[in-house]
């Protein structure tokens, strides 16, 4: 069967503009980061900071995803089934009635910050623990901003609107890189203060790019019990995941602040380096397909559901398991580029690189989980994730007291990653199931086959350690010496073992994304 050739200039249009926003946030990110690093290092009272900053932005994770996941298809329903105004006015009401219910959130939290932080940062020195009250205090308001911006997010997101969407959140990161190195010499509220502001940035841009779009966000507001109900019960499943899965990052931060001054730091630090190709390469994906996956699910197109989902898994091994190899032999090097500066020394760099060794060996899991999730959400089977989040959370619990004993902060990241292995293994013989899969054998064939062409590459990066010695030279110069040949080992390997997987998988979202952008247009 032919295959016109407008798919291919349509191939990938929705990832590339995320992928590009992305890349520029996250580039922002790295210059944040680098600022933070250079003037906090692994200091106690960024410690304060992160445990404090940890507790808003986990109840905004809980309903993000939830709210995201559930409201997507059901928006689309609704534009089916309606008039746009209808559909619209559905949906402002549930801006509404979501805005106060964080509001009155927010308010609790303020509030009650002097009691909430004490309990979550109790291995914290006392004058940690009073810094980070006060740090809560503010924080807390980004559940007013960040809990409105959920549902502005969720209908961009919904109506497909990526540009609108990811430019927004450029604003969080730039603004926090201007105060803090403008205002450093406020010491961490310079960091407290960029994150509220940039994310009132990001929330008017959203609410402007809507209105633009044509939504009002002034009207008479509609109360349609079943529609709010079938929103209930598909969200509750996911928020009940939701709080279990991100739980074990505020689990993490909680624990390790019973280790030495600056583990909290340093598991933050190695944490948002080994998110960096998630956010920019596997989010992008995920976040792209799922609203194509959706009308695909609503169609009952099963057949289309088996291909993408059979090929964006060979993707997902073809990107992060050559990634895993690469943190391994070089996670020294590229941490010391990013933040070895100022009160980030050498000592922090050999912590942090140890420890994100131990996220980076559960990368391919890890980028799995986002998939994962956007089938099981398109299907509107959510339970699984709300039982599997369950389970995740007791096993992540169970790890960090097992390698924390043995290993330190590193443990407690290489707890994530054993914990990401069992659950998205059990998880992805579930959806097998769901998406009536006869045999992923080809497709276990070829991330076999991608292991072992990465597992060679790794093996030939320490060859090349150990028996070519360059010459001190600028760090990124060497870098680039050390691992061009690495990956052209990589390349090759590939074209050797004839894998099968990059040109059809582009092809099989391509088509989804052609689909798509016909329904656009």
């Amino acid at each position: 069967m032919g295959e016109p050739k407008a798919i291919y200039g349509q191939i990938g249009k929705a990832v590339v503009v995320i992928m590009l926003l992305t890349v520029l946030d996250k580039i922002l990110a790295l210059v944040k980061e680098m600022l933070i690093a250079y003037h906090f290092g692994l200091s106690p009272s960024l410690d304060a900071f992160n445990v404090a900053f940890a507790i808003p932005t986990t109840i905004i994770l809980y309903f993000t995803a939830a709210f995201s996941m559930a409201f997507t298809p059901l928006y689309l329903e609704w534009s089916n089934d309606l008039s746009p105004q209808e559909a619209d006015d559905h949906a402002r009401s549930i801006f509404y009635y979501s805005a106060v219910f964080f509001a009155a959130l927010a308010l609790i939290g303020s509030f009650l910050s002097y009691v909430i932080f004490p309990v979550l940062g109790y291995g914290l020195g006392p004058r940690e623990k009073e810094l980070g009250g006060s740090i809560e205090r503010l924080l807390m308001f980004l559940l007013v901003l960040d809990g409105g911006g959920i549902f502005l997010a969720s209908l961009l997101f919904a109506q497909k609107r990526f540009f609108s969407l990811y430019f927004s959140r450029i604003f969080v990161n730039a603004t926090i890189v201007v105060f803090v190195a403008v205002g450093f010499h406020y010491g961490i509220y310079a960091l407290v203060w960029g994150v509220l502001l940039g994310t009132f940035f990001k929330f008017t841009y959203m609410a402007g790019g809507l209105h633009h779009a044509g939504f009002h966000f002034f009207g008479k507001l509609k109360f349609d019990r079943q529609k709010f109900s079938s929103l209930m019960w598909l969200a509750l499943p996911l928020l009940g995941s939701e709080l279990i899965a991100n739980s074990n990052m505020l689990i993490d931060t909680v624990m390790v602040t019973q280790l030495p001054p600056g583990s909290v730091s340093t598991l933050r630090y190695a944490y948002r380096i080994n998110d960096l190709p998630i956010q920019i390469v596997i989010m992008s994906i995920s976040r792209a397909i799922f609203p194509f996956i959706s009308s695909q699910a609503i169609e009952k197109d099963y057949e289309g559901l088996r291909w993408v989902f059979k090929h964006s898994v060979t993707l997902l091994g073809l990107i992060t398991l050559p990634l895993i190899s690469l943190i391994a032999l070089f996670s020294h090097d590229v941490v010391a580029i990013l933040l070895e500066r100022g009160a980030f020394d050498s000592f922090a760099t050999q912590q942090t690189a140890e420890t994100l060794v131990c996220y980076g060996v559960g990368l391919f899991f890890a980028s799995y989980a986002f998939v994962n999730g956007a089938f099981f959400s398109a299907l509107k089977d959510t339970k699984p994730l709300l039982y599997l989040g369950f389970l995740s959370m007791l096993l992540n619990i169970a790890f960090n007291f097992i390698f924390m004993r043995f290993m330190g902060v590193k443990g407690v990241a290489l707890s994530t990653s054993a914990t990401l292995a069992i659950v998205c293994t059990i998880f992805s013989i579930m959806l097998k199931n769901r998406l009536k899969i006869e045999s992923l054998s080809d497709t276990l064939l070829n991330l076999l086959r991608i292991s072992i062409a990465s597992a060679c590459m790794f093996l030939f990066g320490l060859l090349c350690e150990h028996y070519i010695q360059i010459p001190q030279i600028n760090r990124v110069i060497n870098l680039s010496i050390k691992a061009a040949p690495v990956i052209g080992c990589y390349a090759l390997l590939l074209w050797v073992m004839k894998i099968k997987g990059p040109e059809s998988g582009w092809r099989s979202l391509g088509k989804v994304f052609a689909r798509s952008g016909k329904q656009e247009a």
